[in-house]
């Protein structure tokens, strides 16, 4: 089952400076058919000069970034500090060392993998998380750097392709819209509300994916097939389809 997970993430403390591998060496470390882990980030909500950490920071070279692995140096302070907002759209391919900051909500999609090596955790030591200095050198590509794809503008009504890889694809639509819309099997479709909650379902607007109604911040999995959606202003479907295959 290669269809993507969705995880909705209330950041209230800096996670750890992770990286995780690509199809290949999860195979190789970890078995055949084993998968790696590409992900994309869709920020929900940010703080007031909220950040993340993501790739390197173009001022360091990537030799610097191999020897602080190798000697298993903290790597935090040789990443880009990328200032984020509403609906910035981020793209996380296997080797990018990141780490997500305090202050974010963020809607992520991924490869239905658990493999995370994580290469610092702000001296944090617990067994429960342990360092993986050795895999991290393995599965980091030292010249990756962030890459901001796009930002959504939630006031922009439609059906949007953010994202196509084979991985993974993204979606947004935004309200007000009513329609039918073709998911395929294995899509996933989370609610999002840009508006107060007093005002969402003001005038009796409901929220609906295939007759079904839907909370803000619910996610359901959706059939393949045509699907009726009634959207009303302030509201947003995210839409994490299967990758198409590379010819």
């Amino acid at each position: 089952d290669r269809r993507p997970l969705v995880k909705l993430l209330d950041v209230q403390d800096r996670l750890s400076v992770q990286v995780h591998p690509s199809d290949a060496l999860a195979a190789e470390l970890h078995g055949a058919g084993s998968l790696g882990k590409h992900e994309a980030w869709i920020i929900l909500e940010a703080a007031p000069n909220a950040h993340l950490l993501l790739g390197r920071d173009p001022n360091v070279e990537p030799a610097r970034v191999d020897a602080a692995l190798e000697n298993g140096e903290d790597v935090a302070p040789l990443l880009a500090r990328v200032a984020v907002s509403s609906g910035d759209v981020l793209d996380v391919p296997p080797g990018t060392l990141h780490a997500l900051m305090p202050g974010l909500l963020v809607w992520e999609v991924q490869q239905p993998s658990d493999l995370t090596y994580r290469v610092s955790d702000w001296g944090r030591n617990s067994s429960e998380r342990p360092l993986h200095h050795a895999e991290a050198r393995r599965a980091t590509h030292s010249d990756a750097v962030a890459q901001r794809i796009s930002t959504i503008d939630w006031l922009s009504p439609g059906h949007h392709r953010i994202l196509v890889g084979p991985e993974f694809q993204i979606a947004a639509v935004i309200g007000p819209w009513s329609g039918d819309l073709a998911t395929p099997l294995g899509a996933t479709a989370t609610l999002v509300m840009q508006v107060p909650t007093s005002a969402q379902f003001a005038g009796g607007s409901v929220v609906t994916i295939g007759g079904v109604s839907m909370s803000a911040l619910q996610s359901i999995s959706a059939p393949g097939g045509r699907h009726a959606i009634s959207l009303p202003s302030g509201a947003a479907l995210l839409i994490a389809e299967p990758g198409v295959p590379r010819a």
